[in-house]
C-alpha cells in the first residue's frame, strides 16, 4: 500500500496542532509573565506563584491518573467508549469537589496570611473546572487535538488579555488570581460545546459503571500516587521556598522555571501523538515498539541538549533584558534548572512505556523515592542557597527518580538502557538522523 504524504497524515496534523498550541502558549505566556512580573515585583509575583503551586498539588490528585489509562482503554475497547468516558467524568467530578474544600481548608490552617489564603481560594476553582480534561483525553485517543488546542488557547488568550487589562487599570493582586482561574472556566465552557457539536458522546449517570470505575482506579491508583510524588519534586520546591525562604525568592524561582519548563511541551506533544501507535505496536510488533521507543528517546534527548547548552550560556543576559535587573537572580537559577530538560524529555517517553506495559506500580516506586529525596535536599539547601538550592535539589531528584531508579528493577531495566543509549548517542549525528528518519516514516504511514 502506498504511503501517505507527510503533510496529509493524521499523525502529522495532530502533532502540528499540539505544537501550535504549545508554541502559542510559550510566546504569549512569556510576554504576559514579563508584564506581570515587572508590574507586581518579585514579592507579589512570588506570592501569586506560591498560591498556584499550592493548588497544583491538589489538581494533580483530582486527575486520578486517568489520562493515559483512559486513552489505553478507549483504544483497546472502543465499544465501551461511552461507559468509560461517563464513568471517568463522574469520578473526577466527585473527587474535584472534595479536593477544592480540602485545599482551601488546609490553606487557612497552615498559611495564616489572609491575602495568600484568598489567592488560593480563588485559584483552586480550577480543580473543579478541569474535570473536562477527560474530554481532552477522548480527543487524544482519536488523534484529533484540534478542538483541545482551540479550547485551551481561547481560554489562555482571554485570561492573558484580562491580566494585561488589570495591569493597565492598576488592580491589586487578588484580581490576577481571578484572571488565572478564568482561563479554566472559559476552557470548560468551550470543550463542553465541542463535545456536544463534534462527537456523539452523551454524559449521563446511567452510563456510570461501578465495575469500570473500579478497574480504572485499580490501574490508575499507582499513577495517582506517582503524580502526587511527581508534583512534590516539581512544584513543592516553590511551596517550600515560600515557607523556608521569602516570597521574593519564589518570584525569582518562578521566572527561572518559566523558561525551563515551558519547553516540556516538546516531548509531551510528540509522545502524546505517537501514543496510540505505540499501543498498537506493543500489541502487534514488539521489535517495532522497542525501536520506536529508542528513536523517540534519542530525538527528544537531542532537542533537550540544544536547549540546555543555549540557556546555560545566555540565561542571565536574556532574563535581565526581559524582566529587568531586579530579576537577575533568576538567570543564575536557570543555569542549573534548565538541565532538568535532559531528564524530563526522556522521562515522558518512559512514562508512556510504563503505562503501556502495565508497570504503573514502578512509577510509584521511582517518583516516591524522588519526592522524598527532593524534600530532604530542599530542607538542607533552601535555607542556605534559596532558589539556587531548590534548583539543585530538583535536578538531582529528577536524575534519581526518572533515570537511575529505572535501572534498579529487572522489569524496568530495558527502559533504563533506552535512556542510557539516548544520552550516549546524543552527541553523534548519524544515530540522530536515523532515528529522525524512522519517526518521519511512522508519521507518513499514519
Amino acid at each position: 500500500m502506498k504511503s501517505k504524504g507527510l503533510l496529509s497524515s493524521k499523525l502529522f496534523r495532530n502533532i502540528s496542532w499540539l505544537f501550535f498550541d504549545k508554541i502559542f502558549r510559550m510566546i504569549y505566556g512569556i510576554f504576559v509573565s514579563i508584564v506581570l512580573a515587572r508590574y507586581l515585583g518579585p514579592e507579589d509575583f512570588g506570592n501569586l506563584n506560591f498560591s498556584i503551586a499550592f493548588v497544583y498539588v491538589f489538581l494533580v490528585i483530582s486527575n486520578l491518573g486517568l489520562e493515559s489509562v483512559l486513552v489505553r482503554e478507549i483504544t483497546l475497547q472502543p465499544k465501551k467508549r461511552q461507559e468509560l468516558i461517563s464513568t471517568s467524568i463522574f469520578l473526577r467530578g466527585g473527587v474535584a469537589l472534595a479536593l477544592y474544600f480540602i485545599c482551601v481548608l488546609l490553606a487557612k490552617m497552615y498559611h495564616p496570611d489572609i491575602n495568600t489564603t484568598l489567592l488560593i481560594t480563588i485559584i483552586a476553582t480550577q480543580i473543579i473546572f478541569q474535570i473536562t480534561d477527560v474530554f481532552f483525553t477522548v480527543f487524544m485517543a482519536e488523534v484529533n487535538s484540534k478542538y483541545v488546542v482551540i479550547a485551551k488557547n481561547i481560554g489562555f488568550l482571554i485570561s492573558g488579555l484580562v491580566k494585561l487589562l488589570f495591569v493597565y487599570i492598576n488592580l491589586s493582586l487578588k484580581w490576577f488570581a481571578v484572571a488565572t482561574a478564568l482561563e479554566f472556566l472559559v476552557c470548560l465552557i468551550l470543550i463542553i460545546w465541542f463535545i456536544n457539536k463534534k462527537t456523539d458522546i452523551v454524559i449521563k449517570f446511567k452510563y456510570f459503571n461501578f465495575y469500570i470505575a473500579k478497574e480504572l482506579l485499580k490501574s490508575s491508583y499507582p499513577l495517582i500516587i506517582s503524580g502526587v510524588f511527581y508534583v512534590i519534586y516539581t512544584k513543592l520546591d516553590q511551596v517550600m521556598l515560600g515557607y523556608l525562604s521569602t516570597q521574593a525568592e519564589v518570584g525569582y524561582y518562578a521566572v527561572a522555571t518559566k523558561f525551563s519548563e515551558v519547553w516540556y511541551f516538546i516531548p509531551v506533544a510528540i509522545v502524546n501523538s505517537f501514543y496510540p501507535e505505540l499501543i498498537k505496536k506493543h500489541k502487534e510488533d514488539k521489535n517495532g515498539f522497542n525501536k520506536l521507543i529508542g528513536n523517540l528517546m534519542l530525538v527528544l534527548a537531542s532537542f533537550a541538549l540544544v536547549l540546555t547548552i543555549f540557556f546555560t550560556f545566555f540565561s542571565e543576559y536574556l532574563i535581565t533584558k526581559l524582566y529587568g535587573a531586579e530579576y537577575s537572580v533568576s538567570g543564575e537559577i536557570l543555569t542549573i534548572h534548565i538541565w532538568s530538560c535532559l531528564i524530563v524529555f526522556t522521562a515522558v517517553v518512559s512514562g508512556s512505556w510504563f503505562v503501556i506495559n502495565k508497570l504503573e506500580k514502578y512509577s510509584f516506586y521511582r517518583t516516591g523515592t524522588g519526592a522524598l529525596f527532593n524534600i530532604v535536599l530542599n530542607f538542607i539547601l533552601i535555607p542556605i542557597y534559596g532558589g539556587f538550592g531548590a534548583a539543585i535539589a530538583t535536578l538531582l531528584a529528577k536524575i534519581l527518580a526518572s533515570y537511575l531508579m529505572n535501572g534498579m528493577f529487572t522489569k524496568t531495566r530495558s527502559i533504563f538502557w533506552h535512556q542510557t543509549n539516548a544520552y550516549f548517542n546524543v552527541l553523534k549525528i548519524y544515530p540522530i538522523i536515523g532515528a529522525t528518519k524512522q519517526m518521519l516514516y511512522e508519521i507518513r504511514r499514519n
